[in-house]
């Protein structure tokens, strides 16, 4: 890298008192803006939430203590969400705050997933290559299109971000006990609806009568076989 660079490069993070000419100063506003819009893109519930200000305080951070992995701005949002997580012990206002951008991040990689989905097959339980188990302290789901409920949970929030055949993406909140289904699905991959209830019999709930759990089975992968979370 030359000297130029080098400078600019320091400059760009924040760590260069030299002065620098305007050229260099309308691309640093180029490269904050361009950043700034990839990023609203991804996560504006994190700036509903954080604020305008705070998210130009956050931008700035990002961009002078980042040392990003790529040169591409499509990865950015990723890069982005590394930040947050490595740097979580310093924005302890916003406890809440990588919770909500990863699951603003999931919904992007089911957006932009490039697996088709396989035809469906009814004679097994299998999960959608598009269906992302998520997990959070914090209830981070948008209630409506404009509220989030970001209060820390006692127990785990839970739930499936997931595209569609119509290529829409949607979240699914899970309670404990289709949560446990769920997972028991993911961990065997392909199951008969019989050997689902005999693994989560064995799970531990045997105090359920086997014909109960069955039929709790059966109708929640009806459920999740019509959102394609199913396949």
């Amino acid at each position: 890298m030359s000297s130029k660079m080098h400078q600019f490069s320091q400059y760009l993070r924040g760590t260069d008192s030299t002065t620098h000419s305007g050229r260099e100063k309308i691309y640093y506003h180029l490269v904050r803006a361009n950043l700034h819009e990839v990023l609203a893109h991804i996560y504006p519930r994190v700036i509903n939430y954080v604020g305008a200000e705070n998210w130009a305080f956050l931008l700035d951070e990002f961009l002078h203590q980042h040392a990003a992995a790529t040169p591409y701005f499509y990865q950015l949002p990723d890069e982005f969400l590394s930040f947050l997580w490595h740097n979580k012990a310093h924005y302890g206002q916003w406890p809440w705050l990588w919770s909500l951008a990863h699951f603003e991040w999931m919904e992007l990689v089911a957006t932009v997933a490039d697996e088709p989905l396989p035809e469906p097959n009814t004679a097994l339980l299998r999960c959608s290559p598009l269906a992302y188990y998520c997990q959070y302290d914090y209830a981070v789901h948008p209630l409506d299109k404009e509220y989030t409920a970001l209060e820390r949970r006692a127990q785990p929030w839970q739930g499936v971000v997931y595209r569609n055949r119509k290529h829409l993406v949607h979240w699914f909140a899970l309670e404990t006990w289709p949560a446990l289904l769920l997972q028991t699905i993911l961990q065997y991959k392909e199951c008969s609806i019989e050997d689902t209830v005999h693994h989560l019999m064995q799970q531990g709930n045997n105090a359920y009568q086997e014909d109960a759990v069955r039929e709790s089975v059966v109708a929640w992968c009806d459920t999740w076989r019509k959102l394609d979370i199913l396949v």
